[in-house]
């Protein structure tokens, strides 16, 4: 039981949840630099131009502007507070917009790890 624990864990800080954007809504998984959904993957090795970290508020704003419908309504509590919201022990959890080189875009919540590993792979060419 304990090993099955640690591996939900293991997946659960590996999953992004796409709230709006060029992409499917929904939860993906990121591992090694790749983003598995439903029904398609998408490398990020060398492709991400860009990666912001954004308030709800900002968020919101930015989905609006974009014609986006944001999933769940960004159910992510007080305006302000995305980078430092606390999920479970130590875990932080941001709010980041994503360009991707070749023009597609998206606003996901991930796991502050990820959204450093990611923010690293705009430093790519």
């Amino acid at each position: 039981m304990h090993n099955l624990n640690k591996l939900k864990k293991l997946v659960d800080e590996n999953k992004i949840n796409v709230l709006g954007g060029d992409i499917q809504q929904g939860e993906w998984q990121y591992e090694s630099d790749t983003l598995w959904g439903p029904f398609e993957q998408i490398e990020l090795h060398g492709h991400v131009k860009s990666v912001t970290m954004h308030t709800e508020e900002s968020a919101k704003n930015i989905a609006h502007t974009l014609g986006w419908s944001v999933a769940g309504g960004l159910v992510l509590g007080p305006a302000g507070a995305i980078a430092g919201l606390f999920l479970g022990g130590n875990r932080k959890t941001v709010c980041a917009m994503t360009e991707l080189k070749d023009g597609r875009k998206f606003l996901a919540t991930m796991d502050s790890k990820i959204y450093q590993q990611m923010l690293a792979l705009t430093l790519l060419k």
